[in-house]
């Protein structure tokens, strides 16, 4: 089973800090169980927490996020490295201190632990897109924290 949680406003932060850090009490490499909220058009599905051996204390959360068109999440903060990559769509994304960039289908990035992510959007108001973000978190951190 799959987690999905929705998100795009206020909620998209409070959901993830809280739902999906409790949620996924599980085994190791054991997908969570699966609530759903829905919120502006941004759908986060939690595809996969597993502990990282070679890295005591740590495990790497895999997720998808579907953006309907023209949705956008709010400003949040993931708590460690994270790695996106664009599986369908345009994506415009600005992590702080960098600039706003609209990355495409097989684009990559990188975003440094807890700094602030001000834009995360569909660049399209027409057409659907999706990006799948590993992160490497301490073990049942969150994914995603309100930012301030």
């Amino acid at each position: 089973m799959m987690k999905t949680v929705a998100a795009g406003s206020a909620a998209f932060a409070a959901m993830l800090s809280s739902g999906i850090a409790s949620a996924v009490e599980q085994p190791a490499g054991h997908p969570a169980a699966n609530p759903t909220a829905r919120d502006n058009g941004v759908t986060v599905t939690e595809l996969l927490r597993h502990a990282l051996p070679d890295a005591p204390g740590h495990e790497a959360a895999m997720v998808t996020v579907e953006y309907a068109p023209g949705a956008s999440s709010t400003a949040h903060r993931h708590p460690g490295s994270t790695f996106a990559y664009v599986l369908e769509g345009s994506i415009e994304s600005q992590v702080e201190p960098g600039q706003p960039r609209i990355y495409t289908k097989g684009q990559t990035w990188y975003e440094l632990p807890r700094h602030t992510h001000r834009i995360s959007r569909n660049a399209s108001s027409t057409e659907p897109a999706k990006l799948l973000a590993v992160l490497v978190i301490k073990k049942g951190q969150a994914v995603v924290i309100p930012a301030r």
